[in-house]
């Protein structure tokens, strides 16, 4: 005979978001500890040298014995190789579930400590206090937990949520530009995904920076980020599924929200490839990086089949397919039959990218160390991307030179850069014309010249 029983068990889990704009940090020092017997502070090493002393000090407030565990803050440290030195900290010192561990950092420390609480004795109680714009509107924000493992970045994860999030704006005065961007990087998706506001209420902070604009910048895309994670916890992932690979096939030279604005790029090209998605409002979204300083380039020598490779090994991905999030447009998630994720054959996904490669205007060499800037130098880049006519046979027809651009030009090479300046405006600038198919012409921009004379791999050096 068999018998069965069935339950459901739930947890409601609680987090209080505080935004502050204190530059005392005195809610540091006022958070209710009666019920906790000492404090386990898990911090990023340059945070500790910048904030170590006046988080100290507050901290001290509470009459607890304060154990201190710095990490540096690097993919590496998020990982099952490190893992075990912050669980090896929290066993000899006997931390327990009595005790209150407090993450001060970034992404990474907020993912690294916030798995390592929700593994070690089931679940240890966990503040994080968010001191980047990433870690304050991403990381901490859904109860994503995640470790790297050799092959494949946040493989590894729970979710487990902290009691509180701590975001106080005065941490960010300190991040570089560099740094700072990745968060922004996160903010621009979640525009995307949900909040055509957000988009316009980021532009306007980049036109004047208010810091009472940035806390309600903070608090909506915190609000959004929930909301996503509620319908599904991965939904959130668009560009992640192209970016993460980008990250790990770079060894994590190219740093996450690079990666994934360039994966949002790739994934808007690639909703336009299969019909989602029209070349408009691509080109909309691209100048809204643009003015943001976003990154929108490609390194040109990257390996579509090791970049597949990793693809595969995607939380979102199966044995057969890769299953992508995606946009019909701004605040327009793709979405069928209440699935957030677009099915497809990695073998498209491979090919796509190769065509991907050959159209796409700012493939450029050396992108790690073009990325490493504070300011993307977007100087480089003119306003023509790409340009497409149809005419009868355009390689043999001169008329279409003539009537186009007044020209009677016979020599080919001749003929490109006067075709080149004309379209550009930029004298020296040079086009490359492909021939598509017959009667379709694609002009698509392929050397960058400003000013006159310097080429982009001079730039570089």
């Amino acid at each position: 005979m068999i018998k069965k029983i069935s339950t459901t068990y739930v947890k409601n889990d609680e987090i209080e978001f505080i935004v502050d704009d204190d530059p005392e940090f005195g809610w540091i020092s006022s958070f209710e500890s009666q019920k906790f017997d000492r404090f386990f502070v898990v911090i990023d090493k340059n945070v500790k040298k910048i904030w170590g002393e006046q988080i100290n000090l507050q901290l001290k407030k509470h009459n607890k014995e304060i154990f201190f565990f710095e990490v540096e803050a690097s993919e590496k440290s998020k990982s099952t190789l490190f893992y075990p030195e912050l669980i090896d900290f929290f066993e000899k010192n006997r931390c327990g579930l009595s005790d209150l561990v407090i993450a001060f950092g970034g992404g990474v420390i907020i993912d690294l400590v916030s798995f390592s609480c929700s593994t070690y004795m089931r679940g240890l109680p966990l503040y994080i206090i968010a001191t980047t714009l990433i870690g304050q509107i991403d990381a901490s924000s859904a109860g994503k937990t995640c470790l790297n493992t050799q092959n494949t970045k946040n493989l590894l994860g729970t979710f487990y949520y902290p009691l509180k999030v701590y975001n106080n704006i005065n941490f960010l005065k300190t991040n570089a530009p560099y740094y700072s961007r990745q968060g922004w990087s996160e903010i621009f998706k979640y525009g995307l995904l949900g909040s055509r506001k957000l988009l316009e209420m980021t532009a306007e902070y980049f036109s004047n920076p208010d810091k009472n604009l940035l806390m309600e910048i903070i608090e909506l895309a915190t609000r959004i980020r929930i909301d996503i994670k509620n319908k599904n916890p991965l939904a959130s992932n668009l560009g992640h599924t192209f970016g993460h690979a980008l990250e790990k096939i770079s060894n994590f030279e190219i740093l996450h929200g690079d990666a994934i604005t360039i994966g949002t790029i790739i994934s808007l090209y690639f909703s336009k490839k299969v019909g989602l998605m029209q070349e408009e409002k691509i080109n909309d979204i691209l100048n809204k990086m643009k003015e943001l300083k976003l990154n929108i380039f490609l390194d040109k020598n990257i390996d579509i089949d090791s970049m597949l490779e990793v693809m595969m090994h995607d939380k979102k991905s199966s044995s057969k397919n890769l299953n992508l999030v995606l946009i019909k447009g701004i605040a327009e998630p793709y979405e069928k039959e209440g699935c957030p994720f677009y099915k497809t054959d990695p073998e498209f996904v491979k090919n796509f990218l190769k065509e991907f490669m050959t159209f796409y205007p700012d493939i450029i060499a050396n992108c790690p160390f073009v990325l490493k800037k504070d300011v993307i130098p977007y100087s480089m880049i003119t306003s023509v991307n790409h340009l497409s006519f149809t005419v009868a046979d355009v390689e043999k027809s001169v008329e279409f030179y003539k009537n186009l651009l007044g020209l009677d030009l016979m020599n080919l090479s001749e003929r490109d850069i006067a075709f080149s300046e004309k379209v550009t405006g930029i004298p020296g600038a040079h086009l490359k014309i492909a021939y598509l198919n017959g009667n379709n012409c694609s002009i698509e921009l392929i050397q960058y010249l400003s000013p006159r004379g310097e080429k982009i791999n001079d730039l570089q050096k």
